[in-house]
């Protein structure tokens, strides 16, 4: 041992590294791709779950509301036709799994003729003839 104790590396132990920090490499970026689809997997499984929710089908179906989810942040935009709805959208969506945050930025809509006189919305019939006479 001429040189310190230092042996050479030979040609197969330098190939077997060069192959392990590519493996390495390549898993990364797996790990890497695999974590993204797994995010927008998750915020499928989010907007699915609102849409197909009972309060969604019964509750809400007259409503226009859009749900998007990012990384579990999900915002409601649309407009439903009383607060109350909108107040049940964020609450059903808010408990969805996956779900981090609501952003709720549904617009209710004007009743048309709403003033001191007119009934609350969603009366009909005689119900509604007798609030307003």
């Amino acid at each position: 041992m001429k040189n310190g104790g230092i042996r050479p590396i030979s040609r197969e132990t330098l190939l077997a590294g060069m192959i392990s920090l590519l493996l390495m490499a390549g898993l990364l970026v797996l790990l890497i791709f695999t974590g993204h689809l797994f995010t927008a997997n998750a915020d499928e499984r989010i907007v699915t779950a609102a849409r197909d929710s009972l309060s969604f089908k019964n509750h809400l179906k007259g409503d226009d509301i859009q749900v998007l989810s990012l990384d579990g942040a999900v915002t409601l935009t649309g407009t439903v036709a009383e607060e109350p709805h909108a107040a049940l959208a964020v609450e059903t969506v808010a408990n969805l799994p996956g779900v981090k945050r609501v952003d709720n930025r549904l617009e209710v809509r004007a009743h048309v003729g709403s003033g001191p006189e007119s009934p609350p919305p969603g009366l009909s019939g005689p119900v509604r003839q007798n609030v307003t006479k």
